[in-house]
């Protein structure tokens, strides 16, 4: 049984609870080392060729504006670094990545708490959670975009704000659509620093650079392609949601509507489609919210096995389960509250659009770093004196 005092946050044993933290870091190394090299699984996902063809196009010069650049950007990188073993690399940069997040959660959670065992609870349930290691595998946008996420908000605890804004910064160049998330923090900052004059509340560092990476990237699109931007798949994204739900996404939709070429006119469509068959609309947010957050995953078409489906609603329960439960036990508690804003955004853009389960990827880390609170309060209540 563990003892009170290692929830005393001025106990020495709190402290000399740290030597665990390199088994954990340990343990989630070779776990995505195997996932990874000796697994036999796949690492090239559908988007993946997208993100290389996007990278080559940037080496020879030129700028495709489809997803965002910043994973191609990575590819092009390690491509003309180690040109022969660049999925290899790419891979090993995954697992550096993720081994990271580990370390980023535990150092939040004891930070925010005073507690190293919150930190090492997190830590351990980052580690060792099924769909945090899978994903590291695939070639993909989930590993960096978790990594930068994350980070920027190891930082922003750390007061560090030129480091956090930079990493908010690429995680958006990464994944556009947690850009929500960095301007909600900002807001929230701002309206929680009420005992200071407002410019002294206004972290510029922090704004100026996570906006940076942006600039410099929709500069370029525009240097050549005559257009700012930083992501240029938003208008066909808002046309796939009109017939999105949960699992089935009509990826043709574009071709059969050429007329609908601009975000506007997508946007036009989608609302009308909502005021046309309103309760359709519902059925289908609701499917989306399934999708992404349900405790019995669909069949994906026929692409997932019962077990998979199994798995993933399984995790899906314990995320939510602990995630909003610890949430709410800190809700009034600002530093440790504002950790639910990847989870609101990412759900409430997901379900209004279309949904796959890789997009709640980078918010797990917060649900589970927010589930350690919950684990915590319970062991505290069972620890013996």
């Amino acid at each position: 049984m563990l003892k009170k005092e290692y929830f005393d946050s001025t106990s020495p044993s709190n402290r000399t609870m740290q030597r665990y933290l390199p088994y954990i870091l340990t343990i989630g190394f070779l776990l995505r080392i195997y996932i990874c090299f000796l697994s036999g699984l796949p690492n090239m996902h559908k988007d993946s060729y997208e993100y290389y063809g996007q990278a080559d196009t940037l080496l020879a010069g030129g700028y495709v504006d489809y997803f965002p650049n910043g994973y191609p950007l990575i590819i092009a990188a390690v491509k003309t670094l180690i040109p022969r073993h660049t999925n290899g690399m790419l891979l090993w940069l995954h697992i550096f990545m993720s081994v990271s997040t580990i370390y980023f959660v535990y150092d939040i959670g004891r930070r925010l708490s005073g507690l190293t065992i919150l930190g090492l609870i997190a830590a351990g349930l980052l580690a060792c959670f099924p769909s945090q290691i899978n994903y590291v595998r695939w070639l993909t946008t989930e590993t960096p975009t978790a990594f930068f996420l994350l980070g920027g908000f190891f930082f922003y605890y750390r007061q560090q704000y030129t480091w956090s804004g930079l990493f908010l910064g690429l995680a958006t160049l990464v994944r556009s659509n947690v850009s929500p998330i960095f301007i909600l923090l900002f807001l929230l900052h701002i309206l929680f620093s009420k005992n200071r004059p407002f410019l002294q509340r206004v972290p510029f560092k922090l704004i100026i650079f996570a906006v940076l990476p942006l600039l410099l990237i929709g500069s370029y699109c525009y240097w050549k392609t005559g257009k700012f931007s930083t992501a240029g798949n938003n208008q066909i994204n808002i046309v796939y949601s009109v017939t999105a739900s949960g699992p089935y996404i009509d990826f043709d939709l574009s071709n059969k509507l050429p007329e609908v070429n601009t975000t506007g006119k997508a946007i036009q469509l989608y609302i009308r489609h909502m005021k046309q068959d309103p309760l359709g609309f519902i059925r289908q947010k609701l499917a989306n919210y399934w999708e992404l957050w349900g405790f019995y995953a669909s069949s994906a078409n026929g692409g997932r096995s019962t077990g998979s489906r199994l798995l993933l609603g399984l995790g899906n329960l314990v995320l939510l389960g602990l995630g909003l439960t610890g949430w709410w036990q800190q809700r009034k508690n600002f530093p440790v509250s504002i950790l639910i804003l990847p989870f609101l955004v990412v759900t409430i853009l997901h379900t209004m659009l279309f949904a796959m389960p890789r997009y709640t990827y980078p918010v797990e880390p917060f649900l589970l770093l927010l589930g350690a609170w919950t684990i915590t309060g319970f062991l505290k209540n069972k620890a013996t004196p």
